[in-house]
């Protein structure tokens, strides 16, 4: 399976120098966000089967990223305590119109990863 770690690298450096992703929020919580956006690319990447498929697949993802990380800055700027709700409409604004609704299957897919995310966070916070 080929790398492209070149490919992979260059979107990370383009995220870490994009002020506009990480504006309203702290150095761990933009930490969180941004290892969450690399880590995203670099998977999908990952996937390709040419270094041509590889830039691709980054652009598309990049853009993808930027917008969601972009949708969690602005939330912050807007409120100290964002509700779970508002941050979940921020990352996928399409589905959060009736019209676009997820499946039955998708949100309890959805919940199940956010209950084993959320005990995990809990865990390692000793709570």
């Amino acid at each position: 399976m080929p790398s492209f770690d070149k490919i992979v690298q260059n979107a990370s450096e383009s995220l870490l120098e994009d002020e506009r992703l990480r504006s309203n929020l702290t150095d761990s919580e933009a930490k969180v966000v941004l290892d969450w956006a690399m880590g995203w690319i670099a998977e999908q990447v990952s996937a390709a089967r040419d270094e041509t498929s590889a830039k691709q697949i980054a652009q598309a993802e990049m853009a993808r990223v930027r917008q969601t990380a972009a949708a969690l800055n602005a939330l912050a700027a807007k409120n100290a305590t964002p509700r779970l709700a508002d941050a979940l409409a921020a990352i996928d604004p399409v589905s959060a119109q009736a019209s676009a609704a997820l499946t039955r299957e998708q949100v309890l897919t959805l919940a199940t990863a956010f209950a084993s995310t959320l005990w995990t966070l809990r865990v390692r916070a000793g709570k």
